[in-house]
């Protein structure tokens, strides 16, 4: 799971709903967040914004999502 994966869901949006709040396809949002694929700058930006986090947050140096520690998933704070 990614950082905008578990943000998302912690702000309880579906793919379909995020990628309309910006203006893209839920298809790239699924890429994205499966880190198949490195988001444009603004799109990074968008999301960023859109999840109410700094952008160092979700993306590495390069650009590509980072990865969720296990502790910071719903799934493991439920256990």
């Amino acid at each position: 799971m990614t950082k905008i994966e578990f943000y998302r869901r912690e702000a309880s949006l579906s793919q379909s709903a995020l990628a309309r709040r910006l203006g893209i396809s839920p298809a790239n949002i699924v890429l994205v967040e499966r880190g198949h694929r490195k988001p444009w700058p603004k799109l990074r930006r968008q999301l960023a914004e859109a999840l109410g986090v700094p952008e160092t947050e979700l993306f590495d140096a390069e650009g590509w999502p980072l990865k969720a520690e296990l502790a910071e998933t719903p799934r493991a704070q439920a256990q």
